[in-house]
């Protein structure tokens, strides 16, 4: 099967690995008691009232034949989950308010001050380094080094952004409208607007933020 969104051909991989070793009579299908068992296997680990949720999901939607669950089924449920933990973890990064490092306004005279998470810092660029590695778009500021302030520079032309609100709401952005190849400092604006509206249209919060804002990597951002 081909893999959704978000799910690399590697990951594919995995997740058959994970389900032939609960699969154990290769019937192509297991039980809904051994979904829990699977997700461990898979590395996905998750409370038993998450795995309750998605088996009342599934026999809602029809997805269940005789309180069974095939392959091609568990990977649309990872493939949920997946988006879920990254819209989540989008808007998370940009609606923060409360962190760690504490950095000062425009201008001394504003007496503001912004602040944001190391530790979400880490895990954020990491997490984008995984999800855009194999992006032909993205290798001129790939990978990041989460030690550094590369996420505000990689930030710059809008390419990125734009990629990671597709990898938070799939077909958010019409990919052919992004402008990646012979920027100027027109098309870069271009990105950066596309990518602001699209942000606040998935509900990430933007309020004065401005296209400036991130061509020049503030780090309050």
């Amino acid at each position: 099967m081909a893999a959704p969104a978000q799910i690399s051909q590697d990951e594919l991989q995995e997740l058959k690995e994970a389900f032939d070793t609960i699969d154990l009579d290769s019937n192509g299908h297991i039980s809904t008691d051994e979904l829990n068992e699977l997700f461990k296997a898979a590395n996905l680990s998750l409370p038993g009232y998450k795995v309750r949720e998605i088996i009342q999901n599934l026999m809602k939607a029809g997805d269940l034949h005789d309180g069974k669950v095939t392959f091609d089924e568990f990977v649309n449920v990872v493939h949920g989950l997946k988006s879920t933990e990254v819209a989540k973890t989008f808007k998370k990064a940009i609606n923060k308010k409360e962190g760690i490092y504490a950095v000062a306004g425009r201008s001394e005279q504003s007496g503001t001050q912004h602040s944001y998470s190391e530790e979400e810092k880490v895990a954020f660029v990491n997490w984008v380094n995984k999800a855009l590695e194999k992006d032909p778009d993205c290798q001129h500021v790939l990978p990041m080094d989460p030690t550094t302030d590369d996420l505000f520079t990689a930030v710059g032309d809008g390419i990125v952004l734009c990629k990671m609100i597709n990898q938070s709401v799939p077909d958010t952005i019409d990919e052919r409208t992004i402008n990646k190849k012979k920027l100027t400092p027109f098309t870069i604006q271009e990105n950066l607007n596309l990518a602001l509206n699209s942000a606040s249209a998935i509900g990430c919060h933007v309020v004065n933020i401005g296209a400036e804002d991130l061509k020049e990597g503030r780090v309050y951002i």
